[in-house]
């Protein structure tokens, strides 16, 4: 994969100082997409993802009516279906975050800021590329895979010492 066209917004209630910067998601991602799946860009090809940081009120709308969840959440991952690449660019899909809940996970599970957000951007990325985690065999392989990339991040297994829902 060559690289990452990464449209990001940021809703107006989020403080710029509780996400990352620009640089340090896309490494997140570009980490993750180092993993090879069907759904992964070619070798010299472009991959294009949506990031978006919103609110508490607009992740539990999400939440509430693609997960039949009405609670806000972390991140929300939503794949594209595979079209042909468009401008040589292989559309994965959006990545939808609430900073508000990553702040309070984070300091909730004593993990710094920008670790938290690294495994989240990770898991979001491999959900896009097709992995999952609904059946404890493909959370198994999904853990794994995010604490290895993470490690080559130089980031601590963010399962470590935590109680799965």
């Amino acid at each position: 994969m060559s690289g990452l066209y990464l449209r990001l917004s940021v809703d107006d209630s989020v403080e710029p100082a509780a996400i990352p910067s620009r640089n340090k998601a896309r490494s997140a991602i570009l980490q993750a997409l180092t993993v090879a799946t069907p759904r992964s860009p070619d070798a010299g090809r472009m991959a294009e993802i949506s990031l978006a940081f919103v609110s508490n009120a607009e992740i539990t709308q999400l939440n509430a009516h693609y997960r039949q969840q009405e609670k806000p959440t972390n991140c929300l991952s939503f794949p594209q279906d595979p079209l042909p690449p468009v401008f040589r660019r292989d559309l994965l899909g959006d990545i939808v975050i609430a900073p508000a809940v990553v702040l309070q996970e984070a300091a909730e599970q004593g993990k710094t800021l920008l670790n938290h957000y690294r495994h989240l951007l990770i898991h979001s990325t491999l959900h896009l590329l097709g992995y999952d985690h609904v059946a404890d065999h493909e959370a198994q392989i999904m853990e794994q895979l995010e604490t290895r990339l993470l490690a080559e991040m130089g980031v601590a297994d963010p399962y470590l010492n935590q109680i799965h829902e």
